[in-house]
């Protein structure tokens, strides 16, 4: 048996090989035992974090399984329109008086061909609007129009009532409705007769304002009468009634300085050139479109516009030239 008091190796210092003072990592009996017990401390560590992580990773995976996916939008209405089978032709009638109203009022801010018009109207030929909205709705809609103020008018540009035009009745407004479905599917449209511009008759009491406008000359009167009839039929949706103006749209044409300051020649090609948002007279940044927005307006039309415009000004109109 070793004597133990001989043995350097058992009183030696912390860190010798010995029974007592070994430390972890030396060889001995305290320091083997010490660096099993780390050893299996590291392995056991590892092993809970690998199961926690692999548990952590499968929730993970699990909550994105389980979490909604949203639906894939589905296709627009007016593109589906044209996936489905063509509906009914539309009545020749209906359609034909509905483009007329729509050419001369609605066409004002939504151009001819109902696709838009820069600062102004909405293109209503591709619109998801117009393809989600049954005929009643959609006739509703136009009557009672959209101020700029709501939250759902996305140009911020007001929708009038009627399409600012106080005189459209309820059927002019469901023809302008069957136009807008033949608009958005063609294959519904039937052969429509030649456009006519219809221009709403006067009453005895505008043609007496007419007559004593021109100072008694009836040929002028007749010039006011037809301006009166052609401004009612389209300038009037942005510009209001009796040139009054609409807010957010068209600028009051009555007691108008630009209007008093320009010749009848001038204004004839304001009329007919318009005046774009970006022109920087534009006061407004709202589009004035060649024509006011109809292009059926013939040079004659525009100048018996302007005789009627002339008498929103307070001022005898000038003679047409050569009359």
């Amino acid at each position: 048996m070793p004597n133990r008091e001989h043995n350097p190796s058992v009183l030696g210092p912390a860190g010798a090989s010995g029974w007592t003072g070994g430390v972890a990592g030396d060889h001995g009996w305290g320091g083997g035992r010490e660096g099993a017990a780390v050893a299996m401390a590291t392995a056991v560590s590892a092993v809970a974090l690998g199961l926690w992580g692999a548990a952590l990773l499968a929730g993970v995976r699990l909550s994105v399984w389980l979490t909604p996916r949203p639906e894939p939008p589905l296709p627009a209405f007016h593109v589906r329109l044209a996936a489905l089978p063509a509906g009914p032709m539309l009545e020749v009638e209906d359609a034909a008086r509905g483009r007329d109203v729509f050419v001369q009022t609605c066409g004002v801010c939504h151009g001819p061909g109902g696709r838009g018009m820069a600062g102004l109207g909405k293109d209503l030929l591709h619109s998801d609007f117009v393809a989600g909205l049954e005929d009643g709705p959609l006739a509703e809609f136009i009557t009672k129009g959209r101020d700029a103020s709501d939250p759902a008018n996305t140009t911020k540009l007001p929708m009038p009532p009627r399409g600012g035009n106080a005189g459209l009745a309820d059927a002019d407004i469901r023809a302008v409705v069957t136009y807008l479905r033949g608009l958005q599917d063609p294959r519904r449209m039937p052969e429509l007769p030649a456009y006519v511009l219809r221009a709403p008759a006067l009453s005895e009491a505008d043609k007496a304002k007419a007559l004593a406008a021109a100072g008694g000359d009836a040929d002028l009167a007749a010039y006011i009468e037809s301006g009166t009839r052609l401004y009612n039929a389209t300038c009037i949706a942005c510009h209001g009634a009796g040139g009054e103006g609409i807010k957010g749209n068209g600028k009051t044409l009555r007691s108008n300085d630009f209007i008093a300051s320009v010749s009848d020649d001038d204004l004839l090609a304001f009329l007919k050139a318009g005046r774009s948002p970006t022109d920087p007279k534009n006061t407004t940044g709202i589009q004035m479109p060649p024509k006011g927005g109809n292009p059926a307006l013939s040079e004659d039309d525009l100048l018996d516009v302007i005789s009627y415009l002339r008498t929103l000004q307070g001022g005898k109109p000038e003679p047409k030239p050569g009359t």
